[in-house]
């Protein structure tokens, strides 16, 4: 088994999207994906919109993964995140629990997060 096929799915679609390998992640997203938590991201073009707009508000961004989780058809990730807010020079760090359902075909479909906010609020420095 390889590092790659050893990773939950989450694991591996968060760091498609903090790569930029958005046809990769994608992959892992069901056509009709949504999030329940976030009114904006109705779809997977809107979720990598958001990622997008948090790489280009913030430099320096880590993401670390505290936590994966599977049971059944859910998957979850506790991850912290991190980068500076280049308009004011502060740290912006966010902490978050992220649940994801799957479809029939193992694709992710549903979506739902809780987040905790460690600096400045990261939503404050991205339009969306």
């Amino acid at each position: 088994m390889t590092d790659t096929e050893s990773k939950p799915n989450v694991e591996r679609l968060y760091e498609c999207l903090t790569d930029g390998r958005y046809d990769e992640a994608r992959g892992l997203l069901h056509p009709e994906y949504r999030s329940n938590t976030q009114p904006y991201e109705t779809s997977v073009d809107a979720l990598i919109e958001e990622i997008e707009a948090i790489k280009q508000a913030m430099t320096s961004l880590k993401r670390e993964t505290i936590l994966t989780m599977t049971d059944g058809d859910m998957e979850v990730i506790l991850q912290r995140v991190e980068g500076i807010d280049p308009s004011s020079g502060d740290t912006v760090a966010y902490r978050s629990a992220d649940f994801f359902r799957k479809a029939a075909d193992g694709r992710f479909i549903e979506h739902w997060d809780a987040l905790t906010f460690d600096g400045g609020d990261l939503f404050d420095a991205i339009e969306l």
